[in-house]
């Protein structure tokens, strides 16, 4: 249920994901994430039901629906289990601007098989100087250019979900040439485009399902493969940023869920039923404020930059940002209401705490995000004309 007025077409997208969560992801989310095993079974699912082409254009095979519908997707995917909500957002990072606006080789032969299904695809883009949280002020890994592309030497990512897995992968790199600015550059890569590594297993807090290993990257890349060789307009990083903020605000939403029913169906040693003790009751209620609070800033952000009203990615990252710490916030209320009980791993809750935390320093990290809204608010005054 949602307040936020949603179309037919959305509310159907909504409840086919919604199907696919309950029957497909939920019943395996706990075992996933104990295993740290790849979800491929599910995502099979959503490849044969037609998802990983939902941001793709129609004239390539894909379904060409707009972010809100996307997040609602993620966020709903996200809910049930967060590994494979977060592995489905990076195909739809990954494919945005091959989606977009491919060359006619990349319509050709790999935006179809996106839009299909046949291929899953990742990002390469976190650096490992940055730590993971993008501290570091450096931009990405450096490649050069030589006759007919780009040499790839030795390029380290940090952190590559479905690393060894996606069928392609977004690679960002940074174009350094004597005498000019550093350029940034996209590639669409093949799995063999490059040669590359795993440099060692993931084995991480939360998020365990998702294999968001190191690797290592060399090679040469063909001209071809670079990602909008024209510089044609394309707003990736509201759709980068949005979903990100769908993952998380789906982590907070299934562990609200979670969390209403655990306390809604247990009496205490006193005889008291939860929601009889008002400081619970209180604190349930809320977080289904904050959760909705949230829940309206993302929908209302997409359905702006659906409609053109807003421009650039300054809603979606407040969007994020709010996504971010709701997710702390709501699954460090039910750690605390569910007591020694959910610290014992025998409730649901600790699972969503751990993959909320990701949130704050995953992909454009959360202080990152605020910084970005800052500098928004708050541009550098322009140097005067000479």
């Amino acid at each position: 249920m949602t307040y936020f007025p949603l179309s037919q077409v959305q509310l159907a997208w909504h409840d086919r994901a919604q199907a696919i969560a309950n029957d497909v992801l939920a019943p395996r989310a706990a075992e996933a994430d104990r295993t740290a095993t790849f979800p491929s079974e599910q995502l099979q699912v959503l490849r044969d039901e037609g998802f990983f082409g939902i941001r793709a254009d129609r004239e390539h095979g894909g379904q060409g629906e707009g972010l809100l519908t996307t997040c609602l997707v993620v966020e709903t995917l996200a809910k049930a289990c967060p590994s494979t909500g977060l592995i489905f957002k990076m195909h739809v990072e990954s494919t945005e601007i091959v989606s977009r606006v491919p060359t006619a080789d990349q319509a050709e032969k790999i935006t179809p098989r996106i839009a299909s299904g046949e291929w899953l695809s990742t990002v390469a883009g976190s650096e490992a100087g940055h730590q993971g949280g993008a501290w570091a002020g450096a931009p990405k890994a450096a490649v050069r250019a030589v006759e007919g592309g780009y040499e790839v030497d030795n390029v380290k990512k940090a952190f590559v979900t479905a690393a060894g897995i996606a069928d392609t992968y977004l690679f960002m790199a940074t174009l350094r040439e004597e005498g000019k600015p550093p350029a940034a550059l996209m590639f669409q890569i093949l799995e063999d485009d490059l040669e590359w590594s795993i440099d060692e297993p993931w084995d991480g807090l939360g998020m365990r399902a998702n294999v968001s290993s190191p690797m290592t990257f060399s090679g040469f890349l063909p001209e071809y493969r670079k990602l909008n060789p024209e510089n044609k307009p394309v707003d990736f990083f509201s759709v980068a940023v949005g979903t990100y903020a769908a993952t998380y605000l789906g982590i907070a939403g299934g562990c609200y869920d979670l969390l209403e029913k655990y306390v809604a169906e247990t009496t205490l040693a006193d005889g008291r039923r939860m929601p009889e003790v008002e400081t619970i009751a209180n604190r349930v209620a809320r977080a289904k404020v904050e959760l909705e609070r949230s829940r309206a800033l993302l929908y209302s952000a997409c359905s702006a930059w659906d409609d053109g009203r807003v421009k650039g990615p300054q809603a979606l990252f407040e969007a994020k940002v709010a996504a971010d710490e709701l997710a702390t916030f709501i699954t460090g209320e039910a750690m605390t209401l569910g007591g020694g009980t959910a610290f014992a791993k025998r409730l649901p809750f600790e699972r969503y705490f751990r993959d909320a935390r990701a949130g704050m320093v995953m992909g454009i990290a959360h202080d990152i995000a605020v910084l970005n809204i800052a500098r928004s608010i708050f541009p550098k005054p322009k140097a005067p004309a000479t």
